[in-house]
């Protein structure tokens, strides 16, 4: 039996009908034809779902994804329910607030990458989209960081994401962060002191926090080929990527600074521009930061400050000794 048989019976019930040839008569059709209808064997015309719409004061888009519905095989039932839902969200839609329409319209954007099995962010929301990331995660987080500046405080994941970084620990999540540093950045005092404060805050917060020095890591044919997958993947130059219960990984595929503060001198913040998530097997595989940790040769875990900085010098002094 049809679905619009149930609006028919609305038709009657609206105008006091109480015979087939009343009902057809309202209907313009043949009396045949409206008690094939209301039995629900015969499925109404796009004019006819128009007509039976107007009566019952109801959007004909309703009906006539209805009647697309009932005349549907069965396999395909399911998608026309998934568009008479999508339809319905947006004839109940409210005007005001704005946000809501807003709301509707980022939520459709996000539906209709999903078959492709990546997700892109852009600007404010991809930082936002990473918290919820972590909200979401229930066993283990690897991550790798070469643009790690951006966890310094004032900086863009300071402090939602670190939070959330931080609760997700206390729900017993498994969390590595693996911090790319450059023999340039080591040379700078002021670069040190910001390393020390961002690995602090990640130690401080639980979780296990690393380092690799860029110079020493690339002679590792492993990670040379880690970054040219990241590469062929689209991902920003400087990568920045974290897998999720190894079956959700997220990347920066570009960076920007933006000037926050429209008094005075304004302060430069460094920004996510665009940000994908995929669980692509495929991608998964061959982008997986895991392996990372396992290179002790050239990975070490942060302790403290002191050791660290000696971690620092002997770098600095065997780059200095190199032909």
């Amino acid at each position: 039996m049809s679905e619009i048989a149930s609006y028919i019976e609305a038709v009657k019930q609206r105008f006091h009908l109480t015979s087939d040839y009343a009902l057809a008569r309202k209907l313009g059709i043949t009396q045949p034809e409206a008690n094939l209808i209301r039995r629900g064997l015969k499925i109404p015309k796009p004019e006819l779902c128009i007509t039976i719409a107007k009566l019952l004061d109801k959007n004909p888009v309703e009906l006539l994804l209805l009647a697309q519905k009932d005349k549907a095989p069965a396999q395909a039932k399911d998608y026309w329910t998934l568009a008479l839902t999508a339809v319905d969200v947006m004839l109940h839609l409210p005007e005001r607030p704005r946000y809501l329409s807003r709301k509707v319209e980022a939520i459709g954007k996000e539906l209709r990458q999903i078959e492709s099995q990546a997700l892109v962010y852009e600007g404010a929301a991809a930082s936002a989209e990473a918290v919820r990331m972590m909200e979401a995660v229930q066993q283990s987080v690897d991550a790798v960081m070469e643009r790690w500046n951006i966890w310094k405080r004032g900086e863009a994941l300071y402090p939602n994401y670190l939070l959330a970084n931080q609760a997700a620990v206390r729900r017993r999540v498994t969390i590595r962060r693996l911090l790319i540093l450059t023999r340039e950045q080591m040379r700078d005092a002021a670069w040190r002191n910001d390393a020390v404060q961002v690995m602090d805050d990640q130690h401080r917060a639980g979780i296990g926090i690393f380092y690799a020095f860029k110079e020493a890591v690339a002679h590792a044919a492993a990670f040379e080929r880690f970054a040219e997958d990241y590469k062929k993947s689209g991902a920003a130059e400087e990568i920045n990527a974290a897998m999720f219960d190894r079956e959700v990984l997220m990347f920066s595929r570009s960076y920007g600074q933006v000037p926050l503060g429209v008094v005075g001198k304004p302060t430069p913040i460094t920004m996510i521009n665009q940000m994908q998530i995929t669980w692509n097997p495929d991608l998964i595989r061959v982008l997986d930061p895991a392996p990372l940790f396992d290179m002790t040769r050239y990975v070490l875990e942060y302790g403290d400050e002191s050791g660290f900085r000696e971690q620092v010098d002997r770098f600095l002094h065997e780059e200095g000794t190199r032909p």
